[in-house]
Formats: structure tokens, sequence, C-alpha cells
């Protein structure tokens, strides 16, 4: 077969073009080796004594979701200086190993500024199921606050796990407590949690009333609001 001569054949290697999925995975490999070998420092400067610095260092690892550096961080949250506090609990959150659960329930706890204690008890919700007995703990804490925020929390993870201890908080004798545990036993949903509610419709507090009735007023729980109804005929309001 003869060769058209006006045809020019490359002498060098031939090239592919390289598609854009390829290219894709080049890039992503490229930043992951890059950032791998960065992390040893970034966790080297969790220790650092300049704020700034453990607090860029969180952020490097968050963005990483190195869960090498989880307890280093977690060790943070009990940091002297508040906003570090904070970025350690939305670092963890983002990281989401649930190793962090047991530290940030203790940082929710203790914690006094109420933007720390919502960084904190955020984490925890997004943390799921391993936040729930870390959360139950804080139901016996001595400040209603902490009591609440955790009925509230194990209310969104409709965590089963915490009916009986949130029927328990019933008997609270902070009214914003007793509130807090109605939400939660309504937004888990269980009958025996749905039953401990429509008693709560008679509460002294009218605070602790009106969150029952709420409760109980959407479609499904007429059961309930009826069982409540009639203790209220039944009963003499105190």
């Amino acid at each position: 077969m003869t060769s058209d001569p006006m045809v020019k054949r490359s002498s060098g290697p031939v090239l592919r073009r390289a598609t854009p999925w390829c290219l894709g995975v080049l890039v992503v490999n490229l930043l992951l080796s890059a950032c791998g070998s960065k992390l040893p420092k970034l966790r080297e400067q969790l220790n650092d004594p300049d704020p700034d610095t453990r607090i860029a260092a969180i952020r490097g690892l968050m963005t990483a979701r190195d869960t090498a550096s989880v307890l280093k961080i977690a060790a943070l949250l009990q940091d002297s200086i508040p906003d570090i506090r904070k970025e350690a609990a939305t670092g963890l959150a983002i990281i989401g190993d649930p190793r962090a659960c047991q530290p940030l329930a203790d940082l929710f706890g203790r914690e006094e500024r109420e933007d720390i204690q919502g960084a904190a008890i955020r984490a925890l919700v997004h943390l799921g199921a391993g936040s729930v007995q870390p959360l139950v703990g804080l139901l016996r804490s001595s400040r209603p606050a902490v009591r609440g925020g955790a009925a509230h929390a194990l209310g969104k993870l409709q965590a089963k796990d915490a009916v009986d201890p949130l029927i328990w908080l019933l008997r609270d004798r902070e009214p914003e407590v007793r509130a807090a545990a109605v939400v939660g036993l309504r937004q888990i949903g269980d009958q025996r949690g749905l039953d401990a509610i429509a008693v709560s419709v008679q509460d002294r507090d009218e605070e602790v009333e009106r969150a029952a009735e709420r409760a109980l007023s959407g479609e499904g729980y007429e059961e309930q609001l009826n069982k409540a109804k009639r203790r209220i005929r039944q009963l003499p309001y105190p």
C-alpha cells in the first residue's frame, strides 16, 4: 500500500488527549497529596502558643477531615480562649468522628457562653447516634439550661433510648425544662412519651401546658389529646 506523500507522519510519541474525568482525578490526587503532607505540621500547630495559629490549624485539619487529630482538637475544647473552644467544636462536627461526642457534651455542660454552647449542641446533633448517651447524661446536670438543651437535642436525634429519661424529666422543678422534655418526647414520637405528655397538659405552669397542647395538636395524636381532655375534666385545676 502506497502512502500518501501529502500526509505527514509524526516521528515523536503519540499523545492521547486527556479526558475531563482523567484531569479531575489527577487534580484530586494532587490536592490530597499536598494536603496529606501538611497534616503533621498542622497537628503540631494545635499546641502552638499563638491563638491564631491554633485556630488556623483547626480549620486546616477540619477541611482535611483528619480523624487522626480528633483527640487533639477535643483537648482544645478546654482552651482558655473562647474562640478556640468554639472553633474546636465546629471542627469536630465537620470531621464527624464519634470520639468527639463525650468531650463535646462535657463542653456543653460547663460552658457559660451561649454561642459556644450552641456550637457544642449543634455538633452533638450533627454527630448523631453516638451523642445520645452523653446527652442523656446531661439531663442530670444541675443547670436548667443544660438539661433543657439536652432534651431538645435528644428530640432532634429522635433518640428512642432517651424516652424514659425524658419522661422522668417531665417532673423537673423548672418549667422550661419540663417544656423542653415535652418537645423532645413529641419529636421522638414514642407512644409512652405521648401518653406522658397527655398528663402534662394539666401542668401547673402555663408554658408547660401550652407546650403539651401544641405537642398533641398534630394529626395522628387525637387519642392522646382526648385522654388529656378527660384528665382535665376529671381533676380540678390547681
